[in-house]
């Protein structure tokens, strides 16, 4: 019978089942692309039976859709500010950069998935957007068309930086990106906070 003492019991095993698989497949992704893991290999690593995993999910792409959806849940729990001003310091906040290394290579090799995380980054960015409108901060760009570049120019950063090794710092990567994109877009009357070097 559901009770509200069995309900948060069945919602921690559906929490514990759902990270079991995502780190399984994290795990497979350090050594082998996407296209070539199959679901029998994610329940065999997570020791979750194959018919628990449809359970939640319709296959690997949702899977990792799911996934994604979670780590821009923990990076929204950053200030909607500092996500923009400073995007890729908030990125690497996260942790786990290794793995991320390979999410993003799977992404990259994906279009489907890349389509995904795109979406994604976009719609939290238009929500932060609007949270700066409220504020009385005006556009001169439609919101939407800020939301697709600047996520554009974010991601395809991150993962320059990310697949080559972490080359600089991701304070220097935030920096390199405030002078690439004008601070005015986001803060009319502010000036651009960067001490990259000359």
């Amino acid at each position: 019978m559901y009770t509200k003492e069995t309900a948060p019991k069945a919602d921690l095993r559906v929490k514990r089942t759902r990270k079991l698989l995502w780190e399984s497949l994290m795990s497979l992704l350090e050594s082998r692309p996407f296209d070539a893991i199959t679901v029998n290999e994610i329940c065999e690593r997570a020791m979750v039976h194959r018919t628990t995993f449809y359970k939640h999910f319709e296959d690997k792409i949702h899977l990792m859709s799911h996934g994604l959806q979670e780590i821009s849940l923990r990076y929204a729990e950053e200030s909607y500010e500092d996500r923009i001003r400073r995007p890729i310091q908030m990125f690497q906040k996260l942790g786990h950069l290794k793995q991320f290394r390979s999410l993003l290579q799977a992404v990259n090799d994906n279009p489907a998935l890349k389509d995904v995380m795109h979406r994604q980054g976009a719609e939290l960015l238009k929500t932060d957007l609007l949270e700066l409108q409220k504020e009385g901060r005006p556009f001169a760009v439609p919101i939407e068309v800020i939301a697709e570049f600047y996520t554009g120019a974010v991601a395809g950063l991150g993962s320059w930086w990310l697949l080559n090794d972490m080359p600089v710092s991701a304070e220097q990567m935030d920096e390199y990106l405030a002078r690439l994109i004008h601070p005015e877009i986001f803060f009319p009357g502010q000036a651009a906070d960067c001490r990259c070097e000359e």
